[in-house]
């Protein structure tokens, strides 16, 4: 018997003809709505569903390649971090950041999962490759800037003075002393 699928089973996808044993059909794929039978009407009806399904994704795949436009003609996203003077930030920019500053900057609702740069952990200038549906990538321009904290500034300029040699046997030789006193206290005297 030939049917017409209107489910993927393991006998084929959505919308094939395939020819099983009528048992099976009669008993399992009419009753669970998985096939109907293969008329002209069944056949016209099913080719109706996949040319509307066709247009909805072709309507689907023109949203997502304008998002991608709008990703890729955007102007630059800042985000400010903590970090040195020296540009080395001192936590890491996470996708979810990028993700929000995305959807703050554009007003769209992209997922964190769909960025594909690695965690960033210096200022300066990137290129984020953002991973859309239907193999469509864009690429948003991010610039991640270390702001200094002036406390920690000062304290990173600030350079411990060389010791000189003298300094270190006064220390040495005031650290013997009290050694040897303290050894003298806890001895018995006779």
């Amino acid at each position: 018997m030939e049917v017409i699928l209107l489910q993927d089973t393991e006998y084929g996808d959505k919308g094939a003809v395939v020819k099983v044993r009528g048992g099976y059909a009669r008993n399992f794929l009419f009753p669970h709505r998985l096939a109907v039978p293969n008329n002209s009407g069944n056949l016209r009806h099913v080719e109706d569903i996949a040319a509307q399904r066709q247009k909805k994704i072709e309507k689907e795949k023109q949203e997502v390649q304008s998002l991608a436009d709008k990703i890729n003609g955007a102007e630059e996203i800042e985000i400010k971090a903590k970090g040195g003077e020296n540009g080395q930030l001192f936590g890491a920019i996470t996708h979810q950041q990028i993700a929000d500053a995305l959807n703050a900057s554009l007003g769209t609702q992209i997922d964190r999962r769909r960025v594909q740069l690695k965690s960033v952990k210096e200022a300066g200038k990137y290129s984020v490759p953002v991973r859309l549906t239907f193999g469509i990538t864009a690429a948003a321009k991010l610039k991640v800037t270390a702001e200094v904290d002036k406390k920690a500034a000062a304290a990173e300029k600030k350079v411990r003075k060389p010791r000189k040699k003298e300094e270190i046997a006064a220390e040495l030789e005031a650290q013997e002393k009290a050694s040897v006193a303290a050894v003298q206290e806890t001895t018995p005297q006779e």
